[in-house]
């Protein structure tokens, strides 16, 4: 099933990308994941991908990120951009896209967006230097654990934040 986030997006991208919600990672972005991460896409929910529409209409995986419901935060992971795809476009497309903040920069948006009222915050693991810039643009803050940021997207008391930070922590890298 596919859920259209056409909204969400800046009306330069629109007719050529589209953010949306699959419920079959493997189906869509095994390959590109399994080329990323040399193992299985993520065979539970939240599976969000970014589609790139070329000037032929043939569809192209552009990124994908795996929001994973954990109780009353959403763990973000498996976060990869797909080059091909991105080399596919013309140059106008490729720099609207740029401009727009990049894919994960856009799926990140998206699902802060869609999942808002579904859980209390968004943690994300990175090591990667340019993640973790696409990251605090798109509205992640760092943590006192290195490489663990979180997006407090609603007012929380700081002792619920304390716990819910310790939670993400104790699950290690995701």
């Amino acid at each position: 099933m596919l859920r259209s986030a056409l909204h969400t997006l800046p009306e330069s991208l629109r007719g050529f990308l589209t953010i949306t919600e699959i419920d079959d990672a493997e189906f869509l972005v095994g390959a590109l994941f399994r080329r990323k991460f040399n193992d299985p896409a993520p065979d539970f929910p939240r599976h969000i991908v970014a589609l790139y529409r070329d000037a032929d209409g043939a569809t192209h995986v552009l990124g994908y990120s795996h929001m994973r419901p954990f109780g009353d935060i959403y763990l973000s992971g498996g976060s990869c951009s797909n080059g091909d795809a991105v080399k596919r476009m013309q140059a106008h497309e490729r720099d609207a896209l740029y401009a727009a903040g990049g894919t994960w920069y856009l799926i990140l948006k998206y699902a802060f967006e869609r999942y808002a009222d579904c859980c209390d915050a968004f943690f994300g693991y990175t090591g990667d230097p340019r993640a973790r810039e696409v990251a605090v643009a798109a509205g992640w803050i760092p943590t006192e654990y290195e490489n663990l940021y979180v997006n407090w997207h609603k007012p929380l008391p700081e002792s619920f934040r304390r716990a819910l930070l310790a939670k993400a922590h104790a699950v290690g890298e995701f």
